[in-house]
């Protein structure tokens, strides 16, 4: 999966940034008291590159976070709180970026003054269509008089960064298994959190099966089997 990283490089108008006006541009003030008008607002200056993390792409988490800055009168952000969040992970990774952000300062007659303003930083996901899984025949009909049953399920582990984050799902994983019973390939067809799909196919594979049987023979044919990743289960084990 590519990901892509959007930044608004530019201060949104809110109450909570500024409002443009015929009397001026109204801002709020450093000590949240209220607002005062400025001649010029702060403006990015340098990029912001935030880290997308890890689990968050692989749990297909993505949205905009928006930052409140305290931008002091060098341009510098002096304090930085999630406005808006969306994830912990995500809005850890925006206010890590934005510490070494830098602004030209808010101006009041010429002279640069400590302002607040909001930021709001785009976190988004582009599949990559490119990633193909090998299909294998995989929608080809077989007739089968009776289908394979499981002998022995593996059970998937539960990845630990998964826990830690509180992350559930259920996957769907498409089984090849053949004359004796052995799974030979496994795809996954439905996720519903990526970060499952490994342990899934793992366990997949594990697995044991009695053969499909058509005519009296034994033929390979392809099952669907759901995996489902549930705290609640994890803890009654």
């Amino acid at each position: 999966m590519k990901t892509k990283l959007i930044f608004i490089l530019f201060i949104i108008t809110s109450v909570l940034s500024f409002s443009q006006q015929d009397e001026g541009i109204k801002m709020q003030k450093a000590d949240e008291s209220g607002f005062i008008e400025v001649d010029k607002a702060p403006e990015l200056k340098s990029q912001l590159k935030p880290e997308y993390p890890k689990l968050a792409k692989l749990a297909g988490i993505q949205g905009t976070v928006y930052l409140k800055l305290l931008i002091d009168e060098k341009g510098n952000v002096a304090k930085a709180k999630v406005e808006k969040g969306v994830k912990d992970m995500l809005d850890e990774a925006a206010l890590t970026a934005v510490k070494a952000a830098k602004f030209s300062p808010a101006m009041v007659k010429d002279k640069p003054i400590e302002v607040w303003v909001v930021l709001p930083i785009a976190f988004k996901l582009d599949a990559d269509n490119s990633k193909k899984s090998k299909d294998l025949e995989s929608n080809k009909f077989v007739e089968a008089e009776v289908m394979p049953k499981i002998v022995e399920m593996a059970k998937p582990y539960y990845p630990e960064l998964a826990k830690k984050a509180g992350i559930e799902g259920k996957v769907f994983v498409k089984i090849l298994v053949d004359k004796d019973g052995t799974p030979k390939e496994a795809v996954v067809i439905k996720s519903e959190n990526e970060i499952f799909n490994q342990p899934a196919v793992e366990a997949a594979m594990k697995s044991k099966f009695t053969p499909a049987i058509n005519k009296g023979e034994a033929i390979t044919v392809w099952i669907v089997l759901p995996y489902k990743f549930a705290l609640e289960e994890l803890k009654k084990k």
